[in-house]
């Protein structure tokens, strides 16, 4: 459990590094740029780590959508499978190799319900999971290591009824 509360010090520890050795990118934040990736962290929902894919698509220079997929790992008798769709704001500096961006956007959550051990181990189906929608609020970083490579960090908390909580992500992305 404490190597758990230890990850968002070693994805700090992590981006910092990049920053100070990325080489030098051109100008990367510009209309119709799309972006594909991974994503890995840690939900306090149940306190369990999460993973999923990304797709950024820039509508304007400084305002793109942000589509995702995740899974919340089982952990305390809970998982979920969930679907983003967020607004980012992203604002470059640095020579437009890095950008600091706000996000708000909608959430849909599928947590399966936490019942007592004998129960769950009967009814791991469908009948036993809650599906919510939500709002997502948050922040992100990212850096532009090249033209196509990208690194950041996001946390979001995610106001759902019985499951809101918080989302701190690392991510790595292709861009194209």
């Amino acid at each position: 459990m404490k190597a758990i509360k230890r990850i968002p010090l070693v994805l700090l520890v992590a981006l910092i590094m990049a920053t100070v050795s990325a080489p030098a990118a051109s100008a990367q934040f510009i209309p119709r740029e799309k972006s594909v990736g991974i994503k890995a962290g840690y939900i306090t929902t149940n306190e369990s780590m999460a993973a999923g894919l990304f797709f950024q698509y820039s509508i304007l220079s400084h305002l793109r959508i942000a589509p995702e997929i995740g899974c919340v790992f089982k952990h305390q008798g809970m998982d979920a499978f969930t679907i983003d769709l967020n607004l980012q704001v992203p604002l470059d500096f640095h020579d437009d190799k890095a950008a600091l961006y706000p996000l708000a956007g909608l959430n849909y959550s599928s947590w399966n319900k936490n019942l007592p051990k004998p129960v769950e181990d009967i009814m791991d189906d469908v009948s036993t999971r809650e599906s919510r929608l939500g709002l997502n609020l948050g922040a992100g970083f990212e850096l532009h290591c090249s033209r196509t490579l990208k690194v950041g960090i996001e946390a979001k908390y995610t106001l759902i009824k019985h499951f809101s909580g918080a989302n701190i992500s690392a991510l790595i992305g292709y861009s194209f």
